[in-house]
C-alpha cells in the first residue's frame, strides 16, 4: 500500500511556513506533505469571508486524491473550514468514483471539531473571540498583538524561538468568523484529535467541550484522543513527535 499524503492547513494569522518543522520531519521519514497558503490569513486584500479558503482546500484534496489517499491535518481555525470543505473526498466516495485515493483520516490539532450550522461569531459582531482578539470593524481584519502571541500559540517554547514565528503572522479576514459550516467531515471520515494539554486552560476546555458534544451528536468517527504535554501548537514544540503520531494514526485501522 502506498504511503499517504499529509495536508497541512494552518490556523488563523498563519501561514504555510508555521509547519516547516514538522515538514522536514515528514519527509525524513518518507512522507509527502503538501501545506497550502488559506487566503483568510495570507490574500491581500483579505477575502470578505472564507469561502476562499474552503476552495482552496477543496481543490487542493481534490487533485490529490485522484492518485493518492489523504491526511487531512487541520489547525485551530481550520478545523472548521476544513471539516466543510471535504463533502465527497472521504475514501469509500472516491472510490465509487474509480479515483484511487480518497480521505483516509482526519487529525484534529486544538482545531475546531464543529457540527454542520456552527458560525463562531454572528455575522457583524465578535461575540465569542478572544479579548485577545482585536479586531478592526473598518478594515476587516483581526490581529493578535505580540505580546500575546506566547500565551496564546506557543506556550511551550523559548522566547528567541517566539520572535522568530512572530515575524511571519499576519492580520486574518474579520469576516471569515462569520462563515457557517455545511458539512462535519468528522460524522464521516475516521477522526483523531490531538489535544495539547499545556495550551490555554480554556481552550483545553473547549476542546473536551467540543469533542464531547459531537460524540453525543449522532453520527461520528471520532475514534482517537490523543494528549500530549504541549502546547497549542504541538508541531512546533515537538515536530518529531507529531509526525511519528500522525503517520501512527495515518495508518491505524478504525
Amino acid at each position: 500500500m502506498s504511503k499517504p499524503v499529509f495536508v497541512l492547513l494552518h490556523g488563523a494569522w498563519h501561514t504555510p511556513k508555521c509547519w516547516d518543522r514538522l515538514i522536514a520531519e515528514l519527509d525524513g521519514l518518507g512522507y509527502r506533505s503538501v501545506a497550502p497558503a488559506l487566503p483568510s490569513s495570507n490574500a491581500d486584500p483579505l477575502p470578505p469571508d472564507w469561502l476562499a479558503d474552503v476552495e482552496t482546500i477543496r481543490e487542493t484534496v481534490s487533485a490529490l486524491v485522484n492518485e493518492h489517499d489523504t491526511v487531512i491535518v487541520t489547525h485551530s481555525f481550520s478545523g472548521m473550514t476544513g471539516g466543510t470543505a471535504l463533502k465527497g473526498l472521504d475514501k469509500q466516495t472516491c472510490a465509487s468514483q474509480g479515483l484511487k485515493g480518497g480521505v483516509i483520516r482526519l487529525i484534529y490539532i486544538a482545531a475546531f471539531l464543529v457540527p454542520e450550522g456552527f458560525q463562531h461569531s454572528p455575522q457583524g459582531t465578535r461575540d465569542n473571540m478572544m479579548s485577545e482578539m482585536k479586531t478592526d470593524f473598518k478594515t476587516g481584519v483581526v490581529t493578535v498583538l505580540p505580546e500575546d502571541v506566547k500565551d496564546i500559540f506557543y506556550q511551550d517554547l523559548d522566547e528567541a524561538t517566539i520572535k522568530e514565528l512572530e515575524k511571519d503572522l499576519r492580520p486574518h479576514s474579520l469576516g471569515s468568523y462569520w462563515g457557517t459550516t455545511t458539512y462535519a467531515a468528522w460524522r464521516h471520515i475516521p477522526t483523531t484529535y490531538i489535544i495539547g494539554n499545556k495550551d490555554r486552560l480554556t481552550t483545553v476546555a473547549t476542546i473536551h467541550h467540543l469533542i464531547s458534544a459531537a460524540k453525543s451528536s449522532g453520527t461520528h468517527k471520532i475514534d482517537n484522543v490523543v494528549e500530549v504535554d504541549a502546547g497549542h501548537s504541538v508541531f512546533v514544540s515537538m515536530p518529531q513527535w507529531t509526525a511519528k503520531t500522525l503517520i501512527a494514526e495515518a495508518v491505524r485501522q478504525a
